[in-house]
């Protein structure tokens, strides 16, 4: 375990020695777990019409955060996405906090393609623990002419901004399975893709750089990617031998996958 520990990446090492539970035990304890789960799977080439992902949402730093008990663990994320008559993909993702209160829902469609570029309309439910007029948020958007960005807030109409035609645009719960179709195999240090970013569905983030970061072979074989951008948190982006990505760091919380599901829908 200690030698495990010391073998950390710095771009998830967040090993601070003073969360309790350890990070670093909790954090390679979720790592062995989905490698056990996942040691008899069989992938092939073919696209599967549904997946799922479950991620646990650990926190980088231990001041700050409200908890229920005694788990290092402050909420999930799933991620939902089903192939709509073999030409878009649907994705629901879940996002709960249980140390902010956040509760969030996106809802949005994207292009069979490896940008996964997002199409026309998209939904975003948000709750939070506040218990006052600040308690919910609903924002709607939509794609105009393939360039303008609306959005509605609680009703009120927002300008988003303007795509640039030169990039594709996509959604960070899409990189998900963006970064594997892309990078995969993409190891030189020099390579990088251009995308527009609508972060959360919400803030146009042009120009981000998707590139090639590292390789590790333990605690698990892993290949490392970056996501940086004008305006956008750096986030580091681990993906294993199955193109899966097992690990997403930013600078606040890592995401480690826990249970993964794919199939017919």
């Amino acid at each position: 375990m200690n030698d495990s520990i010391q073998s950390l990446h710095w771009s998830f090492n967040y090993n601070h020695g003073a969360q309790k539970p350890f990070y670093a035990e909790e954090f390679l304890k979720l790592l062995h777990e989905i490698q056990i789960n996942t040691q008899n799977d069989v992938f092939n080439d073919e696209q599967p019409e549904y997946i799922k992902q479950v991620y646990e949402i650990l926190p980088n730093f231990w001041k700050g955060y409200s908890r229920t008990n005694e788990a290092l663990a402050i909420g999930n994320v799933v991620i939902e996405r089903k192939h709509e008559n073999s030409h878009n993909w649907y994705y629901n993702v879940h996002y709960q906090n249980t140390s902010s209160g956040e509760n969030i829902r996106f809802n949005f469609r994207c292009r069979d393609d490896v940008y996964r570029t997002l199409l026309d309309s998209w939904q975003v439910d948000v709750q939070n623990k506040s218990g006052d007029r600040y308690s919910k948020m609903e924002l709607n958007g939509n794609l105009i002419s393939d360039t303008e960005i609306q959005l509605y807030i609680n009703d009120f109409q927002i300008a988003a901004g303007t795509v640039d035609n030169s990039s594709p645009l996509t959604c960070n719960w899409a990189l998900y399975d963006v970064i594997p179709s892309i990078l995969s195999d993409k190891r030189q240090l020099d390579f990088s893709v251009e995308i527009a970013l609508l972060d959360d569905l919400e803030h146009l983030r042009q120009k981000c750089n998707l590139g090639y970061l590292d390789s590790i072979r333990e605690p698990l074989p892993l290949d490392g990617y970056f996501l940086y951008g004008e305006g956008l948190l750096p986030s580091y982006w681990w993906v294993d031998t199955n193109k899966t990505v097992v690990i997403v760091s930013t600078v606040f919380e890592t995401l480690v996958l826990k249970e993964i599901t794919r199939g017919v829908s």
